[in-house]
């Protein structure tokens, strides 16, 4: 049975990094189970080619390397805590762990540095809830973004699964945003009563915590895009009637809009397009239409995450604002063995707009035309 107690210190200190904590841990004698860490292999090297473009220079993030993926583990916290809107992670003295509770700042637009961490500018004294047993932690603060959702938080609980110690609860995000969540749910059998969400006024301690690592550290190895394919193609809708080649407008999103999407759709249909709004399918006729279409084009953003589930050679033509250059879908891409291309739009600046990220744009469309030619999707 769950009891409340009075509540505890607002957060001082912090851990960097996992390895800080477990060295620490190990030094004290405070007659608790002491914490481990279970290393998780994310398998062989990582091949990156080079993004196939017109342009003259092509952004150093999407040029040719290798990596060999690492960094994979699961955190067992004795005593951990999990606290505030985004699931923090506490250490058992009461400690910020860092590196499982990063987070961003949407006001600039950039991740926030541990000193600058909500957790010490936003506690808000909340009482302590006990409970017996383990917690399993998958929150992320980018998690109600449908691409980290599939990239940062259901591959970490594969490596729950994987990793077969039993918990009780989940930790995860609120979902503010469409479907997606529940709809991956029903796929993976995972009942709403399971879930614990984060909230202002959750402060938790159970027993101890399970954390897989978080996947963004480890450069989000292929490992990654094979483990949605393995637990999500299989609940494809296979009765949706998709077109080969689809262009993925973002007309009803809030940013990075194409301000000349009529001309740019025009242009795409003789070369056999179709264009799409995501918003408008449920996540298994996403996954059938990626699967199934020979060719994808559209503008940067999370839609793109259904790279994850084409098949091998599907031509994939991403158009990007000239200064913001992101190379996730260039990533999931390689990862696929997808035929990449891109090319550079002008953004529209916006005195509204104060960040490059969120500006719409303006595609060229005898560029686009040509890199079509380029990629042999002939009109």
């Amino acid at each position: 049975m769950a009891v409340s107690n009075h509540e505890d210190g607002q957060p001082k200190e912090y851990y960097s990094s996992i390895e800080e904590w477990t060295q620490a841990t190990a030094k004290k004698d405070t007659g608790q189970e002491s914490g481990r860490i279970i290393p998780f292999d994310f398998g062989g090297m990582a091949d990156f080619r080079a993004a196939r473009s017109l342009e003259q220079q092509v952004h150093p993030a999407l040029t040719p390397y290798r990596l060999q993926p690492s960094g994979g583990y699961l955190a067992v916290i004795p005593g951990g805590k999990i606290w505030g809107s985004t699931g923090t992670v506490l250490s058992a003295d009461g400690r910020l762990i860092f590196e499982l509770s990063q987070e961003y700042d949407s006001q600039e637009h950039r991740m926030l540095t541990a000193d600058e961490h909500p957790v010490f500018r936003q506690w808000n004294s909340p009482y302590l809830l006990e409970v017996p047993g383990t917690v399993a932690v998958l929150s992320f603060c980018g998690s109600p973004n449908y691409y980290h959702w599939l990239y940062d938080v259901l591959p970490r609980y594969a490596m729950l699964q994987a990793a077969g110690i039993h918990y009780t609860a989940l930790v995860m995000n609120p979902n503010p945003y469409g479907a997606f969540v529940e709809e991956t749910f029903a796929m993976l059998g995972i009942p709403e009563a399971a879930v614990i969400r984060a909230s202002p006024g959750l402060y938790m301690r159970p027993g101890q915590l399970l954390v897989p690592s978080l996947m963004m550290n480890s450069h989000y190895p292929p490992w990654t895009t094979q483990t949605l394919r393995r637990l999500l193609l299989p609940y494809r809708d296979l009765a949706l009637c998709t077109p080969g080649r689809i262009f993925v407008s973002r007309r009803h999103a809030e940013a990075r809009r194409i301000v000349n999407e009529e001309d740019v759709v025009h242009c795409l249909e003789q070369y056999g397009f179709t264009s799409v709004c995501l918003e408008d399918y449920t996540v298994a006729e996403q996954i059938q239409m990626f699967a199934a279409a020979d060719a994808i084009a559209g503008p940067h953003g999370a839609g793109l995450a259904n790279l994850a589930f084409c098949r091998p050679g599907t031509k994939v033509i991403e158009i990007f604002h000239e200064r913001h250059i992101v190379p996730t879908y260039w990533m999931i891409s390689n990862h696929n063995d997808l035929d990449y291309y891109m090319l550079y739009a002008k953004g529209c600046p916006n005195p509204a707009v104060p960040y490059t990220g969120l500006e719409d744009i303006r595609v060229d469309t005898e560029r686009l035309r040509q890199t079509l030619d380029l990629a042999e999707l002939n009109a």
